[in-house]
């Protein structure tokens, strides 16, 4: 993943593409802190999680500049969101989040509410940035609950 977007970024600092260089440039950035600050490299479970969240840092502050009235910036915004997530793998579609979590309960042997931080690990570590953690939670508060 860092190899990728290191060399996506390098393109678009060639191509002269203002949007993409900062997208790319910022995911790669907190990359590389993330791993400093953890003296490790990431495996590429860490990485596509970061890429995620600095895609939601751009959906937050597009967000805002739309209730500011600032499109312009919104667009610009939204195209680095664009790109970013287009690196992630494909988000799992709703109706799967049963099987899933019928499965994890029973690999995990949880039977209460207690238990929902271990199925909720279970189902991350299965299926990674697939999963999209809010559905996720609801399903097991339903299959737990």
């Amino acid at each position: 993943m860092k190899d990728q977007l290191k060399e996506l970024h390098q393109k678009a600092r060639i191509a002269r593409d203002s949007i993409a260089t900062e997208a790319y440039g910022a995911a790669l950035a907190a990359i590389q802190e993330g791993e400093v600050r953890a003296n490790q490299d990431f495996d590429e479970a860490k990485m596509l999680a970061v890429v995620e969240k600095e895609a939601g840092k751009f959906k937050e502050s597009a967000d805002a500049f739309e209730k500011a009235g600032r499109s312009e910036k919104v667009a610009e915004l939204r195209a680095c969101v664009d790109l970013l997530t287009a690196l992630l793998p494909a988000k799992l579609e709703a109706d799967a989040y049963p099987g899933l979590v019928a499965d994890a309960i029973s690999a995990t042997g949880a039977s209460s509410m207690k238990e929902m931080g271990l199925v909720m690990a279970a189902l991350k570590k299965e299926h990674g940035s697939a999963l999209d953690m809010r559905v996720a939670s609801a399903a097991v508060k339903e299959a737990l609950g």
